[in-house]
């Protein structure tokens, strides 16, 4: 996961406070369910996405011995087949 659990929570919290302090949302829920339900969201998000990396690099081992990991043409490819499998799952990157 490219963000450590520690870091989602911190992030959790300062959107949970942006949000409250800017008054866009009216919680009818407790501040820290709200951060948690944040949180749950972020971890679901990365956990999607880490999924889709490690099932597009799987297949590009498998499937594009040629390519040389780390080259302009192994991102290109990987980008490429990430974007496809993202959408196959319904899935929006950014």
């Amino acid at each position: 996961m490219r963000l450590s659990e520690e870091r989602v929570a911190i992030l959790a919290r300062r959107i949970t406070n942006n949000l409250l302090d800017e008054e866009l949302i009216d919680l009818e829920i407790d501040e820290d369910g709200f951060k948690n339900l944040i949180e749950n969201l972020i971890l679901r998000d990365l956990k999607i996405e880490g999924e889709i990396d490690e099932e597009a690099t799987a297949f590009l081992l498998k499937n594009k011995p040629n390519l040389e990991e780390g080259s302009t043409a192994w991102g290109v490819e990987l980008e490429r087949l990430k974007e496809e499998l993202s959408v196959a799952r319904g899935y929006v990157s950014y």
